[in-house]
């Protein structure tokens, strides 16, 4: 059986954000709230979804590590190892608290935002690499797919949390992250298959 290291990090991070939904405050909302909102400042149990982005970083890192020293031509994954990294550093660094009566450190929640966004420039940037070292139509156009949705998942999701648009933000986040973590597992079956794909 083959190792799968980077659904393991996959399924434990879905894990994680689904056990911190029982652990919310009262004024959470998960069509409205994120999931950086699970580990916000002021939040109690904020250190749920912390050690799911930091515990996700690290066995994302752990996954890349494996398999680049199968395929050493399997550029792609240093974009997913900035990935998991940024994603590891967004839980050290705490959201802004959702309940706006709670002390807020704005530099804490500035570095925050910084490191999820550098992630999802990383991932974005890693669905395109791909995509041009394609070794078939099916797998181009697949990825093609992927990265239009990521880019245009995110595109809404900076609409709606720039108030300029009137979207659900937490449901349009949980489809960025979901069609991220499949991008990861579609491209650990490609390396699982034998087929070194990138260049």
């Amino acid at each position: 059986m083959r190792q799968r290291p980077i659904l393991i990090a996959v399924v434990y991070f879905i894990a994680v954000i689904v056990l911190a939904h029982f652990f919310v405050p009262p004024i959470y909302d998960w069509t409205q709230n994120t999931v950086s909102d699970l580990a916000s400042q002021g939040h109690t149990y904020k250190g749920i979804m912390q050690t799911g982005f930091i515990g996700f970083g690290l066995l994302l890192t752990w996954g890349v590590i494996f398999y680049f020293n199968k395929y050493r031509r399997a550029y792609f994954l240093f974009f997913v190892a900035v990935y998991g990294l940024s994603i590891l550093m967004s839980g050290i660094f705490c959201a802004a608290p959702i309940d706006p009566s709670y002390p807020n450190s704005v530099r804490e929640s500035q570095l925050h935002s910084m490191f999820a966004t550098v992630a999802g420039i990383a991932m974005s940037l890693g669905i395109f690499w791909q995509f041009a070292v394609s070794s078939n139509n099916r797998e181009r156009w697949t990825r093609f797919a992927f990265f239009l949705l990521v880019i245009g998942i995110s595109g809404l999701f900076g609409l709606a949390e720039n108030h300029i648009m009137a979207l659900d933000e937490g449901i349009v986040q949980r489809n960025l992250y979901l069609v991220g973590l499949a991008w990861l597992v579609y491209e650990e079956r490609i390396l699982n298959s034998g087929r070194e794909t990138s260049k």
